[in-house]
């Protein structure tokens, strides 16, 4: 990974926390007051608006991490990397609501194109009326307890049985031979990087800024972006 070039376009497993936070504007509606008629009555209306919520002052990370994520957005929609995805990711995504930017909003994801890789453990998941087959939480939470692949043991043994999905997303950029597992959640990126002796990836989990920085690459400002950014275009 050291002396990295964009021109080689990495190939990136980005974690669901990734895209979540690539949401950095929603649509919402607000009330606002107009005349109405040749009386000028004034009515409410609700009218929708871009809003952008910040993290709060005490989100450091993510607050630090935005930024940078935003360029790694760029550069996936540029095609000078390439970002990944798995089924188990995709699993998690569909038990996580609410996350939707809407017309006015903003998704740094927008028009990047996300590939799939395949997980190295493989599991029966059926959607159905009369009842669904391993779409909880609880369901791959026990898949992946189940599984006894001595390379998963040693990764999910070190990180602790708290980041057991993370340990086999990290098994699952193994295997695909990707290039970073890209992430926000801080616990993992810490409890990785103090145990990586003991864990022995090849496969770095890198934080935004950690990669854009390696690239040797500047952060995004968001709030000009959003200002360029025009929803009626």
């Amino acid at each position: 990974m050291v002396g990295v070039a964009v021109s080689d376009k990495m190939k990136v497993l980005i974690d669901r926390n990734i895209e979540r936070n690539a949401i950095t504007h929603k649509t919402v509606l607000a009330p606002q007051r107009q005349t109405w008629g040749p009386h000028e009555q004034i009515i409410e209306v609700e009218v929708a608006q871009r809003e952008h919520r910040p993290p709060r002052d005490d989100e450091v990370f993510r607050k630090e991490q935005l930024p940078y994520l935003a360029t790694l957005c760029d550069f996936a929609r540029e095609g000078k990397l390439q970002f990944f995805t798995s089924n188990e990711l995709r699993m998690e995504e569909l038990r996580q609501k609410g996350r939707c930017e809407g017309y006015l909003g903003i998704d740094l994801l927008r028009d990047v194109a996300v590939k799939f890789v395949r997980c190295p453990a493989q599991r029966p998941i059926l959607f159905a009326p009369t009842g669904s087959i391993g779409v909880t939480e609880e369901e791959q939470m026990q898949f992946f307890r189940s599984i006894r692949h001595p390379r998963f043991l040693r990764i999910s043994s070190a990180t602790g049985v708290a980041h057991i999905d993370d340990a086999f997303h990290l098994w699952t950029a193994e295997e695909a031979r990707l290039d970073v597992f890209l992430t926000m959640d801080k616990r993992f990126w810490r409890v990785v990087n103090q145990k990586k002796n003991i864990i022995g990836s090849a496969i770095p989990v890198m934080t935004p800024k950690e990669l854009v920085e390696r690239l040797n690459a500047q952060p995004t400002d968001i709030e000009k972006l959003a200002a360029e950014i025009n929803p009626f275009r």
